[in-house]
């Protein structure tokens, strides 16, 4: 048997009786940390000498490019609320998404206004939906 063993330098995995005494939570618990820690480390180095590498294959540059751009978040879209249920949001969240969804709906009725073939209307800005409503 393998025992995963924390010494403060990182993960070590050793010959012992030792992964006999965890459970299951704890197994998990530890493999996810020297995941998150070492393993993270050795992904990143790697890539970055994949990415270095002259020899290395056009695909795995590619891949490698990728790994680290995902990693450094550059793949998640843009703003801190982007993820977050509109019950997760403080006020000033709320108001700001309310903003941006307001100007993206009059960015399409302006798109939709000037589309071939629309009809052209005079749209009053201060009443905005209040004609369609009551």
């Amino acid at each position: 048997m393998t025992a995963y063993r924390d010494d403060g330098r990182g993960a070590d995995i050793e010959d012992s009786d030792e992964i006999e005494d965890l459970d299951e939570i704890e197994a998990r618990e530890t493999l996810s940390r020297d995941l998150r820690t070492r393993g993270a480390m050795i992904a990143y180095r790697t890539a970055l000498a994949i990415c270095q590498d002259p020899k290395a294959s056009a695909a795995a540059k590619a891949s490698a490019v990728n790994s680290l751009l995902r990693a450094g978040g550059f793949f998640a879209p843009l703003g801190e609320d982007s993820d977050k249920q509109l019950h997760e949001m403080t006020p000033e969240e709320v108001q700001r998404a309310l903003r941006k969804a307001e100007a993206q709906l009059e960015q399409h009725r302006r798109e939709l206004d000037r589309a071939p073939g629309a009809p052209r209307r005079k749209r009053d800005r201060g009443s905005r939906d209040e004609d369609v409503f009551g």
